[in-house]
């Protein structure tokens, strides 16, 4: 800043400026906050500070224009970590570029090297002739992976889908990955939740997230007493009503189990002492989850041959 802001220099009333920059205190109505506030969040106020007393004086195109330049700010952010990393300012006071960046600037290396790529996507977008680039670092490193030649297409294809306003970073990577294609996220719930879901998916043969997508889908109805139904009565019906073929075979089965040497239920048993070792979950779960997964290891091909 061209002057430095103190105490001894402002004869402002709080309603020529915003008030929250100015100290509560009493008497000290003309004194602003900052004057002991470390960097750089000194630096942060006072340019808000001049901002605030100068927009008065200020043109629309003005405004708009910072307003903008501030919005894609990141380019400026990723030159910056770039000038630090290829010239190796921090060589003197660091030992390496990622200890810079964990100790100075509070980044992990993988994100500084993230902010560089993005910004290096915006200025090829900038070279490329568009006069509309990513609005946000989040939006630019979509693109990262793309070669020069599928950058100016998708953000082609970007800006004759949506509106400018309208651009997001989902509606991005819809366009690049295609809505079949898109990347997998993760999904936060309790964990008492999440237990509940995979015992239920056990009960039924499938994974967790098969559960959840059969469910979207209206492929699987979970009842308010606990009890599934699904689209796939037939099969439902086979094995509620097995034919003799089918009984044949799980009789044989069954025989097996009884008189190998070291049979399923040993096998049940082992898997049963180790989930009861390492588990937090309740032993009712324990024990549905070891006989699900031993009964239908042996039981499975049978009756797929017979149902297919």
């Amino acid at each position: 800043m061209s002057q430095l802001i103190t105490k001894n220099v402002i004869n402002r009333n709080t309603e020529e400026a915003i008030a929250i920059l100015y100290s509560c205190g009493e008497g000290s109505n003309d004194e602003l906050f900052w004057e002991d506030i470390k960097e750089p969040y000194k630096s942060i106020l006072e340019e808000c500070y001049y901002v605030n007393e100068e927009g008065k004086y200020n043109q629309l195109e003005q405004i708009t224009n910072s307003i903008k330049y501030n919005r894609i700010s990141y380019i400026k952010l990723g030159i910056q970590l770039y000038q630090v990393k290829y010239y190796r300012l921090y060589k003197n006071r660091y030992k390496s570029f990622k200890e810079y960046c964990e100790k100075a600037v509070h980044y992990q290396i993988w994100r500084a090297n993230q902010v560089i790529d993005s910004a290096s996507i915006a200025i090829k977008l900038i070279k490329a002739g568009f006069n509309i680039i990513p609005q946000n670092e989040a939006q630019a490193r979509l693109l990262i992976k793309l070669s020069e030649e599928e950058l100016v297409q998708k953000w082609q294809e970007v800006l004759d889908t949506y509106e400018p306003h309208k651009i997001t970073a989902n509606r991005i990577e819809m366009i690049i990955f295609g809505e079949q294609n898109l990347k997998k996220g993760t999904l936060k719930l309790p964990i008492q939740v999440i237990r509940e879901i995979e015992v239920k998916a056990i009960e039924n043969g499938m994974t967790a997230g098969d559960l959840i997508t059969k469910i979207i889908a209206g492929e699987l109805i979970i009842n308010s007493d606990g009890s599934t139904e699904t689209k796939f009565k037939e099969r439902l019906e086979i094995l509620e009503n097995p034919s003799t073929e089918m009984l044949n075979n799980w009789e044989k089965d069954l025989n097996k189990l009884a008189f190998q040497e070291r049979n399923k239920v040993d096998d049940f048993a082992e898997d049963l002492a180790e989930e009861v070792k390492n588990t937090v979950i309740d032993f009712k779960t324990v024990i549905k989850k070891c006989f699900i997964k031993f009964f239908f290891a042996s039981k499975s091909l049978s009756i797929m041959k017979v149902i297919n």
